[in-house]
């Protein structure tokens, strides 16, 4: 008992010890400076994180199992009718938001690792929940599983977003995408299909504005673009498919226009208002969005023949306002060259795409024409190398779409040269009218790829000389020499070697240097028909005339080409 006593005595003496040294401590740290004590929020999170263990991926996966477990038993008992199916697919899937939720809270507590797994065990409840409720329970409609859908993978993109969990938001996408495309081939369903693809899609161009995971745009652009190429394939039939619910023609039609909608608002954002440069998606999905959409929907309409006025109004109002991007917005921003070559194409090509839907087919050349007359009048005015090339392409469309080009073609390889109509005529005209503007302002280049608009307008006005020669030179010498095949050829080929000599002669001076350009494509092309034609269907006598000319053109062409101090 002594012995104990002593024991006893000598603990109480180093508890005692131990409190007098706390209660220093203790003092010393309240007489410290402000500046250096410990932080409340450095106290709780080294408290926090002192009694934590890190939790390996094998647990975390345990753990996500036995959540899925919980998913399983609400199937169980569903599947053994102790749960009406209602009351079961309504538990799963709040049983799935509330993981979701927990991801959420993982996150804000930095355990990212755990979130990413309690956000993988949500989603793989939710949305194969979504499918059987549509495919097997048969409780939501078509209509409405998309809804179900989308709302899911609002909030997981949410969750996400707010607590940037990159794998959070591709796993969600990627299920989200994989459980749309299961609903529409259980479904067929093509409009259900495609405005869900599109919500989603419009989810994921958000990310893109707040500069978040950009690689998740191009799985959900192929996606929506797979389904919308479905849809036109299927709505262009007289009648659907046995299994796909009724799809009126119009209502397709708008269904496609919604593609190229949630793109060009997107990329009109980031571009224009956020200022960033056009990236490789946006250049290459934007072009499909609109070819899709409003192809698309042309397609659908005239296989339906139903007009195509609405698609051709909103091809025009897009064209102009994305002249308008272009040159009101674009060009100003620094580093935005990429992006106004971007909605300068797109400006013309839509302009042209929405008049050729809207004017019937005699007042379309009328129409490019103007087009190509205002652009190339705008380009010498304001120096705008874009303007001319658009109006180059325009007048060059006018002048193709009015046929001269078919019937200059007939006339250099047939017969009597064909009469052209007053339309082609007054196109050709145009063509020499752009090219008079652009080739004599002097601002322009004079020579490089910048040179191409001209020299695009200038074989035009080469081909409209040749077609009118050949007419004139028939109709003086069709009455006094023999009116056969060959005599024609030798006229064709007086033509164009009068023209290529003509040329040199005219771009020796250097101040139209597109001229000298077409020199010897006119040769060569003398020289293909002379082989072709000449020698197959002319008389000795024409053959005469046609190698003649033809050599003189080979002997005087080059000599004419030299500038006049090197000749």
């Amino acid at each position: 008992m002594r012995d104990r006593e002593d024991e006893l005595h000598q603990a109480l003496c180093q508890l005692s010890l131990r409190l007098e040294r706390l209660e220093e401590r203790v003092g010393a740290l309240e007489a410290a400076p402000a500046g250096r004590r410990t932080a409340p929020a450095e106290v709780d999170a080294v408290l926090e994180a002192a009694p934590a263990l890190p939790q390996g991926s094998l647990a975390l996966l345990g753990r996500t199992l036995l959540v899925l477990a919980g998913a399983y038993l609400v199937r169980a008992l569903t599947d053994g009718h102790l749960l009406p199916p209602a009351l079961g697919v309504g538990l799963g899937m709040a049983y799935a938001a509330f993981w979701q939720l927990r991801a959420d809270r993982e996150a804000l507590l930095g355990r990212t690792q755990s979130a990413a797994f309690h956000g993988l065990a949500s989603s793989l409840i939710a949305f194969p929940l979504v499918w059987e409720a549509t495919d097997r329970f048969e409780l939501l409609p078509s209509a409405a599983a998309p809804l179900a859908l989308v709302a899911f993978y609002g909030l997981g993109l949410a969750v996400a977003w707010h607590r940037r969990l990159c794998v959070n938001a591709v796993l969600t996408t990627v299920l989200a995408l994989v459980t749309a495309l299961a609903l529409l081939v259980s479904t067929h369903d093509l409009l259900a299909g495609v405005l869900a693809l599109a919500a989603i899609a419009c989810g994921v161009e958000w990310l893109a504005w707040r500069e978040a995971w950009l690689g998740l745009r191009w799985p959900a652009a192929l996606a929506l673009d797979a389904v919308g190429l479905l849809t036109v394939a299927v709505a262009t039939r007289p009648e659907l498919p046995g299994g796909y619910p009724p799809l009126a023609p119009g209502t397709a039609a708008l269904a496609l226009l919604v593609i190229p909608a949630v793109y060009v608002a997107s990329i009109a954002a980031r571009t224009l208002r956020a200022r960033r440069p056009a990236t490789a998606f946006e250049m290459t999905q934007g072009a499909a969005a609109l070819a899709l959409g409003l192809g698309g929907a042309v397609q659908v309409l005239s296989a339906h023949r139903l007009g195509t006025d609405a698609p051709g109004v909103v091809a025009l109002l897009l064209g102009l306002l994305g002249y308008a991007a272009a040159y009101a917005l674009a060009e100003r921003g620094p580093g935005q060259a990429r992006s106004f070559h971007l909605y300068s194409t797109a400006g013309g090509l839509l302009t042209a795409a929405g008049s050729s839907l809207l004017a019937p087919a005699w007042a379309l050349p009328i129409a490019w024409t103007a087009l190509g007359l205002a652009a190339a009048v705008l380009g010498r005015r304001f120096g705008r190398a874009a303007l001319r090339v658009h109006g180059a392409l325009y007048v060059a469309a006018s002048v193709l779409q009015s046929g001269f080009l078919l019937s200059c073609a007939r006339g250099l390889v047939a017969g009597p040269p064909p009469a052209g109509s007053p339309l082609a005529w007054a196109t050709a005209m145009a063509a020499a009218i752009a090219w008079l503007v652009l080739a004599t302002d002097r601002s322009a280049p004079r020579s490089g790829a910048a040179r191409l608009p001209q020299l695009l307008l200038a074989a035009l006005v080469v081909l409209a000389v040749i077609r009118a020669a050949q007419a004139g030179l028939w109709a003086v010498l069709g009455g006094v020499l023999h009116p056969d095949t060959g005599t024609a050829a030798v006229v064709r080929t007086a033509v164009l070697a009068a023209l290529a000599l003509a040329l040199a002669a005219i771009a020796r001076r250097g101040t139209l240097p597109e001229l000298g350009w077409l020199v010897y494509p006119l040769v060569a092309l003398g020289g293909v028909k002379l082989l072709l034609q000449d020698l197959r269907e002319g008389r000795p006598a024409t053959l005469v005339a046609s190698l003649a000319v033809y050599g003189v053109v080979l002997t005087l062409a080059p000599r004419l080409m030299k500038p006049r101090a090197a000749a």
